[in-house]
């Protein structure tokens, strides 16, 4: 009778567990679809919101956290004014360094350190050099971690292409790694999960302006 009701308990348990899990993933699922269809500043700020929701919940999930992160970096390359700028990659940053803390996906959490350290040169061309090194070292972990991640090669393309040629940059030293990046963008699978995708469409346009600049 005790082993019984041990199991019925366990049982309840795990079901309850995967009841959570699959609640989380669809919350996540049903917020990208939202981000993905988003167009203004306002619909970007929608979809951080319902991440921010998500992750006050799940306190121990990287990925809310991840998505709201990405969406305030995304923010700051349209806001004009410098100051905001900074705000908003504030938060990004304290995200970023939130889900670091829950063990995220570093490879994919170091990418997105290194968009980051690309925002905060929007703010003032000074930042360039320093930024610049500091967000080609952390990409260069983030391709360590994990050398099939084609947002970390997108990201180290687009370093080189806004680096002057003097320094090793331009169109044609970064178009290896676009192309590197798009051959990584088509191994991974369809959207059929809540791990980072994107940046697909973007490295494709980036090919498009180098082959562009070099004909």
């Amino acid at each position: 009778m005790k082993k019984t009701i041990l199991t019925a308990v366990i049982l309840m348990f795990l079901g309850n567990v995967m009841a959570q899990q699959a609640n989380f993933e669809n919350a996540v699922k049903e917020t990208l679809t939202l981000l993905d269809s988003a167009k203004t500043t306002t619909d970007l700020q929608t979809a951080a919101s319902k991440f921010e929701r998500i992750a006050a919940v799940e306190s121990l999930r990287w990925e809310p956290l991840y998505y709201h992160a990405f969406i305030y970096i995304n923010l700051s390359f349209r806001e004009k004014n410098g100051d905001k700028k900074d705000a908003l990659l504030d938060v990004a940053q304290n995200d970023i360094d939130k889900a670091l803390e829950a063990n995220g996906n570093k490879s994919e959490l170091y990418a997105l350190q290194g968009f980051l350290y690309q925002g905060r040169i929007q703010v003032s061309a000074m930042r360039g050099m320093s930024y610049s090194q500091k967000a080609a070292e952390i990409l260069e972990k983030a391709v360590k971690e994990n050398p099939e991640n084609p947002r970390a090669q997108f990201l180290l393309g687009q370093n080189i292409y806004y680096t002057p040629k003097m320094f090793g940059g331009g169109s044609k030293n970064a178009l290896p790694k676009f192309i590197l990046a798009k051959e990584l963008f088509e191994k991974e699978t369809e959207k059929s999960d809540i791990t980072p995708r994107w940046g697909a469409k973007s490295n494709q346009r980036m090919i498009d302006a180098c082959n562009k600049e070099n004909s």
